[in-house]
């Protein structure tokens, strides 16, 4: 089809593209590469057929936002269709009378799907530049006061644009080239929108058609060459980066739990990331991963009620800052700037609850959570700045074993009346019972451990507790960012641990659950860890306890986060209060299971408050109310403490109450 002089300067025009493309391709790996802790490209590679299932599949878009999910599903799909569609059309171009097996079956299907695929993407990328630049989608915006690069503000519109323009141009073009060439040949069944517009055509004479046909072959073909060079610099770098990212994941044992510091390693001397260069390379490639869709702050506690963090900020600011300064990044001579001054504020990264709805909903992988620990590491051990409270907290969980500051001989108070055997006095039992700080000091968490105790009694469950000798187990010390802390309390339960035989630990709070479960992990722990939700439903299941029906008014459940999105477990729960149903109902919040809600707590927000914005569970609160409910079921002691105080600032305390589903359990059984 083409001349030879196209054919040389189509070649030439090639090698330019490619050259270009592998200096800016290589910068962008060599960005990636500036990071700590190397990505394993053997494993990551290892790991093609996941990544290839994710690029194909497309499945990680339909998390949230199932229609436009599946709209940019098609667009995804017939771009990635097109990679095969341009190498046909070159060869087409340079080998004469060449076409995919015309008369065979698979040649037919082959045109077909791409008459068919490219109106389909024609059509959602009209979708969603009319969706973003007519309608404005307020989901893709940022808003106030969250910080966004300056570059960002404006350049996420125009790669918008650039990038839905070229797609536009790049698919269009390619459909019209088609359309003359049926009108010079002769009308094709199996391409019936080329078909369609060929009917255009008719009047036009042969040589004009021919010439057509050449410009939108060369328009279709050489906006491919010119934008490969700058496909790094756009969010388009998601379709490949975005598996590249499943591939090269890290595999950890819950969302937040990091990787254990070694403190006595001398060589060591930056703990957490003040820096983007500290951050691991994995986290790098997040912010060329980033589809920039906003997806992760949807139902972020801190976006939604008017703080300084947005997750999606995060990365577009990460983005922005290594395009805008790719090469003094690469060589190391970029000036000392802080994650808190590029990336987001102080403010931002003490308003993170470490909820996980950001890692859980991102369709490309990203984790901008971690990010987020990593900076308060930073802010802790090596800069001393953070929240005066949690200084508090730090003090009082050193010198008191737990955050509230009571003493550690108060922690078996709340087992007064209750029959609760000491692994002091029985050294061994099938079951330890971790009550937990928030189990022993509050008073609402006292009277849910003698709920979880009841209902071990009566079914006859060979347990015991470590009363005084138990201790917190660092959640909070973790997840604020002083890492140290949190190894001296582990190595403290490790310790006493050791002292006795049990198979497994039963506890009620979600943080003890995943800390000890999946954090102590990282220290080379190996336990059995039971949340009180899943232990009950099994008493249940089987018939060592015979709970009876009692509920008659409508019950709604709040998903703890570490329970569900940081452990996965979404059923136990809402099984346990299915058992004690009589008339009344299970009804969910608009916010629930992987996409809920946060009470707030979480990340160490349980000890320091932000003001800015609305209190967080004061908002969950209000979801609650609206389901029309009664009765709010939790199953975390700072879940029960968070949503009784909304219950109250809201004035529901006179219609609604608070009850952990122990005591719902706990209630039946004493009915």
């Amino acid at each position: 089809m083409l001349t030879d002089i196209e054919k040389i300067i189509f070649i030439l025009f090639a090698i330019i593209a490619i050259g270009l493309s592998y200096t800016t391709f290589n910068k962008m790996f060599k960005a990636i590469g500036v990071g700590s802790q190397q990505i394993d490209w053997k494993r990551a590679l290892l790991n093609f057929p996941k990544g290839l299932e994710v690029f194909i599949s497309q499945r990680t878009l339909f998390k949230t936002r199932p229609v436009i999910g599946f709209i940019h599903a098609l667009v995804a799909w017939g771009f990635t269709l097109y990679l095969v569609v341009n190498i046909v059309d070159v060869l087409y171009g340079f080998i004469p009378e060449f076409h995919f097996f015309p008369n065979y079956f698979i040649g037919k299907v082959y045109r077909l799907f791409v008459d068919i695929f490219t109106v389909l993407v024609l059509l959602g990328v009209v979708y969603f530049l009319v969706r973003r630049f007519i309608f404005k989608d307020n989901r893709l915006v940022i808003n106030e006061p969250v910080m966004l690069n300056d570059l960002a503000k404006k350049g996420m519109r125009n790669d918008s644009l650039i990038v839905g323009f070229f797609i536009f141009l790049h698919v269009g073009s390619r459909l019209l080239a088609a359309s003359f060439e049926i009108a010079r040949n002769g009308s094709d069944t199996f391409q019936p929108a080329a078909t369609t517009i060929a009917l255009l055509w008719s009047d036009f004479s042969q040589e004009s058609i021919i010439i057509s046909e050449h410009i939108f072959w060369w328009i279709a073909l050489g906006l491919i060459l010119g934008f490969l060079p700058y496909f790094p610099f756009t969010k388009h770098a998601h379709l490949f980066m975005g598996p590249l990212n499943y591939m090269a994941k890290t595999e950890r044992k819950s969302m937040a739990a990091l990787e254990a510091i070694n403190f006595e390693d001398d060589s060591i001397d930056q703990f957490g990331a003040g820096q983007l260069g500290h951050l691991p390379q994995s986290q790098i490639l997040d912010a060329y991963a980033c589809i920039q869709c906003s997806r992760c702050q949807d139902a972020c506690p801190a976006y939604e009620t008017g703080k300084e963090l947005s997750p999606s900020a995060l990365e577009i600011n990460k983005r922005y800052f290594l395009n805008s300064h790719l090469d003094e990044f690469i060589n190391g001579s970029i000036p000392d700037a802080a994650i808190t001054d590029i990336l987001l504020t102080d403010e931002a990264a003490w308003s993170c609850t470490t909820c996980g709805y950001c890692v859980e909903v991102c369709p490309v992988g990203n984790e901008p959570m971690l990010d987020i620990l990593r900076a308060r590491q930073d802010l802790v051990m090596m800069e001393s700045k953070f929240p005066q409270e949690a200084m508090e907290t730090f003090d009082k969980i050193e010198n008191y074993g737990n955050p509230w500051g009571l003493s550690p001989q108060e922690r078996e108070v709340w087992m007064e009346g209750k029959e609760v055997p000491l692994m002091r006095e029985k050294k061994e039992a099938e079951v330890l019972y971790w009550a937990g700080c928030a189990g022993a000091y509050d008073n609402r968490g006292k009277e849910i451990s003698q709920a979880v105790v009841d209902v071990l009694n009566e079914a006859k469950v060979d347990f015991a507790s470590l009363g005084n000798e138990e201790t917190c187990t660092g959640d909070s010390a973790r997840r604020i960012g002083n890492e140290y802390l949190f190894q001296t309390m582990a190595e403290k339960n490790l310790e006493t641990f050791g002292k006795y035989k049990f198979k497994k630990i039963v506890t009620q709070c979600p943080h003890c659950f995943t800390t000890l479960k999946n954090d102590y992990s990282e220290l080379g722990a190996d336990l059995e860890v039971v949340h009180h939700s899943q232990f009950i439903g099994e008493l249940v299941s089987e018939g060592k306890i015979s709970p009876k029906a009692w509920l008659d008014e409508d019950v709604t459940y709040h998903d703890a986060c570490y329970l569900g999105r940081h452990n996965d477990e979404y059923d136990a729960p809402r099984d346990v209060i299915q058992s004690i149903m009589k008339n009344g109902s299970l009804v969910e919040m608009e916010k629930s299971r992987e996409e809920s809600f946060c009470c707030g707590a979480g990340g160490g927000n349980m000890w320091y408050e932000i003001k800015t914005g609305e209190r967080i569970n004061h908002n969950r609160f209000k979801q609650a109310a609206d389901t029309g409910a009664t009765t709010v079921a939790t199953s975390c002691n700072f879940c029960n403490i968070m949503m009784e105080d909304g219950m109250k600032v809201t004035g529901n305390d006179d219609k609604m109450k608070v009850m952990d589903i122990a005591e719902l359990v706990s209630k039946s059984l004493s009915n």
